[in-house]
């Protein structure tokens, strides 16, 4: 620098508020991204309630800041304090990137991020939620005014939104809630394949298949699907292991009671794990993975499946696009039917053990080809900068 240059200024430290209704999530579905953005210099932050995640996530170097956002909370006066908890949050931390995670965070966050004055919003449309996937008078009373506060919501933000598969997207841009200029489609969160490997050993080809059913014991995931067809087979003669690992979600009205929960975990005929922390391992020493689910952003836990080799079932909707070549590594059936989950099923118990493994290798490969995490956290950091550029627009 000769002596009639000006100074260099340093580069203003940019500063990214992830926002999501779980700590848990955060922890486990986006740490990749997190430490993705600190690698290119944004300074990470994060806002979520506190479920037991939270000194995890902050031991690892980022501030957290505890919002009440219940995931499936009604009542008018939590939702009101939330929404000024998170008001005042981006008041305090004046980010330049907003990242919202879910519909429910979405709407929040897109209502109060014009406190945050100049930060640009980007949300992450993570499924539809049960307020599209269920039916019940609740649901259909809420949809409307729901609607009406989203819409309102995305045009005073100015947010752009990722959605996890075409059909979610679309339906929102049909709905005219948000022009598809302002949109992305991501293909989920990816899946980290160093972390979801195969186990190192085979399993014996004569050993008794091992299934798993991975999910919220919601009626949206499909376990009364897996519970039926895993009945039907057992009473064709089939011999086979059941393993159920999710937690019932009191906030839906289409979850499991805790009756019916305790009953499950009774069931000698089912291996009732809860919610379990290590699914790497547990997608290792399973056969195949069913999630009869109703609709989906992209089901995370078929991508990590995938990762680990397990044979997947699932259905024919657009979030499992992409996760299973029929035949080649599992099927794909329609939704609500367990008649078809039980003939997918069994013709994979039918199958011989070279079949079986032939199609393991094949989901490995798709687990790395079309959903690893790297693409995926580029492509979302490619909005993040995109989104500071603008900001420094007059």
């Amino acid at each position: 620098m000769t002596s009639g240059d000006p100074p260099s200024s340093p580069q203003k430290s940019r500063t990214a508020l992830l926002v999501a209704n779980t700590d848990w999530y955060l922890f486990n579905f986006r740490l990749n991204l997190i430490k993705a953005a600190e690698h290119e210099g944004w300074h990470v932050q994060f806002a979520a309630p506190d479920t037991g995640y939270f000194q995890r996530l902050q031991t690892k170097g980022y501030r957290g800041h505890q919002v009440p956002l219940a995931s499936a909370g009604l009542n008018p006066w939590h939702e009101f304090k939330a929404l000024i908890t998170l008001a005042r949050t981006f008041r305090r931390v004046k980010p330049d990137v907003i990242h919202l995670f879910t519909l429910k965070c979405v709407l929040y966050g897109c209502l109060t991020a014009p406190l945050a004055r100049r930060a640009r919003v980007i949300g992450a449309v993570t499924g539809m939620g049960h307020l599209f996937t269920t039916k019940s008078w609740r649901t259909r009373l809420l949809k409307t005014p729901v609607l009406i506060a989203l819409k309102a919501g995305l045009k005073i933000s100015g947010a752009h939104l990722i959605f996890q598969n075409r059909a979610d997207r679309d339906e929102f841009v049909d709905h005219r809630l948000i022009p598809r200029e302002r949109t992305t489609v991501i293909r989920g969160s990816g899946v980290d394949c160093a972390r979801f490997q195969p186990a190192l050993q085979r399993r014996e080809t004569n050993s008794t298949p091992r299934l798993l059913f991975c999910g919220r014991l919601i009626a949206e995931k499909g376990i009364h699907e897996y519970l039926a067809a895993t009945k039907t087979l057992r009473d064709k003669g089939y011999v086979f292991e059941s393993r159920i690992a999710g937690a019932p979600y009191p906030g839906n009205p289409s979850s499991l009671t805790e009756e019916e929960v305790r009953r499950l975990a009774e069931n000698d005929e089912h291996t009732f794990l809860g919610h379990h922390e290590d699914m790497a391992a547990l997608f290792a020493e399973t056969d195949i993975v069913v999630l009869p689910t109703y609709r989906e952003g992209t089901p995370k836990a078929l991508l990590e499946a995938t990762a680990c080799g397990c044979i997947i079932v699932s259905t024919a909707i657009p979030g499992c696009e992409g996760i299973v070549d029929a035949g080649k590594n599992g099927a794909l059936v329609s939704p609500r039917n367990a008649q078809a989950i039980t003939d997918a099923v069994e013709t994979l118990l039918d199958a011989p053990a070279e079949a079986r493994q032939a199609m393991r290798e094949h989901s490995r490969y798709i687990a790395e080809t079309r959903f690893s995490d790297h693409e995926v956290n580029r492509k979302t950091l490619t909005l993040y900068n995109h989104a500071t550029r603008a900001n420094l627009r007059p």
